[in-house]
């Protein structure tokens, strides 16, 4: 093969692999635009709070809901609108901020409570003293970053100045469904969380076994153990 046809065979291999990489480029720049073209409404993130003596000194405390970017590394002020965006929208968004949910109490050298990445809670309830050791216990349900309307309550108390989980249950997410114009604050999870004569009863959504007939689909009295 003479030198002047391998010379043309070189340059026509090198025009073909430019060509390639220009359409890798290309390809990768619409996407790239397409999302930048996606417009998302914002609003202001809700954030809860709840006072009690959970630490049984006798005196009030605060409990505060805190949604941290870790990429940011500011406190997540507004979010995209579960209700104006599509769900993989909010759910990609928080996982690219990478999301913190976390709990503080208002006192010195407080235990914070980290509660994974999500979108929120859907609920932080004082149940009170329920096992007797001069604490309020905390109860609540975490908006998680999924697609399944079968959640979980979960109760903490501060045991030895950390919080530590008492309880756990299923619940489901339709005991947070309304209707008015406002999201509600919740007191109780609906048919899985109530207070009824003063005390708290609960159901588990996930038990699967019951000890007589009379006591399928009933609330029951909730009782915590002391802590550790």
């Amino acid at each position: 093969m003479k030198l002047k046809q391998v010379f043309c065979i070189l340059m026509l291999l090198i025009m073909l692999v430019s060509c390639n990489q220009n359409s890798r480029k290309k390809a990768g720049n619409t996407a790239a635009s397409d999302t930048l073209n996606t417009t998302i409404k914002f609003n202001k993130l809700e954030k809860l709070f709840v006072i009690g003596d959970f630490d049984g000194d006798g005196k009030q405390d605060t409990i505060f809901q805190h949604n941290y970017s870790k990429q940011t590394k500011t406190e997540i002020e507004k979010s995209p609108d579960p209700f104006e965006n599509d769900w993989d929208i909010v759910e990609k968004w928080f996982y690219s901020q990478k999301s913190d949910l976390y709990l503080t109490i208002n006192k010195k050298n407080p235990d914070t409570l980290h509660l994974g990445t999500a979108q929120g809670l859907y609920c932080l309830i004082n149940i009170g003293d329920t096992n007797g050791d001069r604490k309020d216990a905390i109860a609540l349900v975490i908006d998680k970053l999924d697609m399944s309307r079968v959640n979980s309550c979960e109760i903490y108390s501060l045991c030895n100045e950390k919080w530590t989980l008492l309880k756990q249950f299923g619940i489901h997410e339709d005991s947070f469904d309304f209707s008015a114009n406002k999201k509600p604050i919740f007191n109780v999870v609906k048919g899985y969380l109530e207070k009824q004569n003063g005390k708290w009863l609960y159901k588990d959504y996930l038990q699967q076994s019951y000890e007589n007939e009379e006591e399928v689909g009933k609330m029951r009295q909730l009782k915590l153990a002391k802590c550790n």
